[in-house]
């Protein structure tokens, strides 16, 4: 399993996305999933610069692997307070715009493109795992 340690700060987003899709490239994956997990990728670590640490520095790690029925995933780490993302509210999408919440879209869009999504503490360690069925190059 292929892992990357970096600062949690948007300065690093690049670098992540950088290893993750070379990692996508090494599976083969086809290009619009690979969008689709940048995407994503991108959404988790931001929430990580912006939110796990608070107002002291910590760092964000970021694993990939394929799972045994093909499935790609990131598995990406913080050490800030506990905070399960997959029990905080649905935001409601039908609510006019002066009634709705702030915050929220970012996970209901990583909700809506990943394929299985897993929470655990690990110690110190919140870990979310998010996962994609693959398509590789010419698939269908």
């Amino acid at each position: 399993m292929e892992s990357l340690r970096l600062p949690a700060a948007l300065e690093s987003l690049e670098a992540f996305r950088q290893f993750v899709a070379g990692q996508a490239a090494a599976g083969h994956l086809a290009a619009p999933l690979v969008s689709k997990i940048e995407l994503v990728l991108e959404e988790i670590l931001t929430n990580h610069a912006k939110h796990a640490y608070q107002d002291h520095p910590g760092e964000t790690e970021v694993r990939c692997f394929l799972r045994p029925d093909g499935c790609f995933c990131l598995q990406l780490a913080d050490w800030g307070p506990a905070f399960d993302p997959l029990r905080q509210p649905a935001p409601d999408t039908a609510a006019p715009l002066e009634e709705r919440r702030i915050g929220g879209l970012g996970l209901h869009l990583v909700r809506n493109l990943a394929d299985h999504l897993e929470y655990c503490r690990d110690g110190e360690r919140n870990v979310l795992t998010v996962c994609f069925r693959t398509l590789r190059d010419g698939q269908d």
